[in-house]
């Protein structure tokens, strides 16, 4: 996708990563100094995504033009360190008396990296929000400024509605509606989604537990055949909690044409990329120590209570007596083999059944390894990774890789940074978490002696109980 518009300002400039105000009209390209640009983008917040970029900008250059006149919060309404540009309601939502807002919308453009080192492809709009903050940095000449994602306006907008069958689309665009009409930056707001138009009431009652259930109607959300939100107590971003819980969707947005933003629901939009050397694509990895930051558990173990599960016709009955329990063990195998043996994380279930117990282990080593989010592998630039991708890639240093064979993880964070002070190419860093699916998971159970942890002996009491209940008259 190329650029909506015409740029004017620091056109000069072949940096892959930029920052754009819009000014009446115009559509200014301003000058990158010293601490840079980055763009943040993390899973958090009350939608999927949620953006934020901050910039360091000259105030004057050298031919006598002052940059700050294009960011209108540089002409402050308000004092202190950190000035919001134009005047603001009592929740913060900008307004103004004339309809318009003096809020600024700002754009991040981009392109990711060539082999060369040199960008490639077409600059496009990564991320659309508001300048929010603006102030001063450490030395002569320079100024910073934070544009913000259009979601932080959400927790403002108050929701007073009931929804009897509405789809995800339908409660899309009544939050689109409220939302534009709350406040005066962006006018333009459209709804995209990809998920069908099944009743979110109906997936409620199917999907929630009798608990849920019971805290919906305590807390009168649910209403009889509607699901109901009301304005003392609910916000836009409790219905969009909603939406994404019960639908299984990610919600965030995203801009749209020459000024708008989009509000869009998908059910998976990742994508995933190869980053190992035999791939020969961009971007390629500059360091990866993903895997040594990372927890080093590779499986669990599970200890079953002792006592044994038994079938009665058609009833199974959960028998508390004996000497024996059963242990299960899940574990994934690519950790297993990269470390050299089983790290294990050991814990404990009041269940007794061999079955359940690896499901169980098999479900909390998958939760205990997307939890972990603390590697950090870095890449030339590249603007098309976000949080929610996959990316395969071996442990690099340098921009050496090693023969090995590749690991996945899911992005978790993706910071796009241009920093003219550093020397270094243009990066993109990001936090990760291992992604493992389910089925690649391995689960194995043993029957232990409760008494030595040994194999069970043959007078186990709790067999002679179930033979004696079997035989009762």
């Amino acid at each position: 996708m190329t650029l909506p518009y015409s740029l004017s300002g620091h056109t000069d400039c072949n940096a892959p990563l930029g920052l754009v105000v819009h000014n009446g009209g115009q559509k200014v390209r301003l000058p990158i100094v010293n601490d840079g640009l980055q763009l943040y983008e993390r899973k958090m917040g009350p939608t999927a995504i949620t953006r934020r970029a901050e910039a360091t900008i000259p105030i004057e250059d050298s031919e006598g033009t002052i940059w700050t006149d294009y960011v209108s919060a540089f002409s402050p309404v308000g004092g202190g360190p950190d000035r919001v540009g134009g005047p603001t309601t009592s929740t913060g939502i900008p307004t103004g008396e004339t309809g318009q807002s003096g809020v600024q919308i700002a754009d991040v453009i981009g392109q990711p990296l060539g082999e060369n080192g040199e960008p490639v492809g077409d600059l496009s709009v990564l991320f659309r929000g508001y300048v929010g903050a603006v102030g001063s940095r450490e030395g002569v000449n320079r100024a910073r400024l934070q544009v913000y994602d259009p979601m932080k306006f959400l927790g403002q907008v108050e929701a007073g509605v009931s929804f009897a069958d509405a789809g995800v689309r339908e409660v899309l665009e009544y939050v689109a509606t409220e939302y534009t009409a709350a406040q005066n930056v962006f006018s333009e707001v459209s709804v995209s989604t990809d998920v069908g138009t099944q009743s979110l009431r109906e997936q409620t009652l199917r999907t929630s537990s009798i608990e849920e259930l019971q805290e919906l109607n305590q807390s009168r959300r649910m209403n009889n055949t509607k699901i109901t939100f009301s304005t003392n107590r609910d916000t836009l971003v409790d219905v969009l909690a909603w939406v994404q819980n019960t639908a299984n969707v990610r919600v965030w947005f995203v801009p749209s044409g020459e000024r708008g933003i989009t509000l869009t629901a998908v059910e998976d939009s990742s994508q995933r990329y190869d980053l190992t050397p035999s791939s020969d694509r961009i971007p390629f990895v500059i360091s990866n120590n993903s895997l040594y930051e990372l927890s080093p558990i590779n499986g669990v173990k599970i200890k079953g209570a002792t006592g044994r599960r038994i079938q009665a016709g058609p009833i199974d009955y959960n028998l508390p007596f004996g000497d024996t329990y059963t242990e299960a063990v899940a574990t994934y195998p690519p950790l297993v083999e990269r470390f050299g043996g089983e790290l294990l994380k050991t814990t404990t279930s009041k269940e007794t059944d061999g079955d359940a117990l690896a499901n169980e282990a098999a479900k909390k080593l998958k939760e205990a390894v997307d939890a972990e989010s603390d590697g950090e592998m870095v890449t030339t630039l590249a603007p098309q990774l976000r949080p929610f991708d996959r990316v395969e890639s071996t442990p690099a240093c340098a921009g050496v890789t090693t023969d090995v064979p590749p690991l996945r993880y899911e992005v978790q964070q993706a910071v796009h940074s241009v920093v003219p002070s550093d020397n270094n190419l243009p990066r993109t860093e990001l936090n990760v978490s291992m992604s493992i699916r389910s089925s690649e998971i391995e689960t194995r159970t043993t029957v232990k002696d409760a008494r030595g942890g040994g194999e069970p002996s043959d007078d186990s009491p709790s067999e002679n109980y179930e033979a004696d209940y079997q035989t009762a008259p």
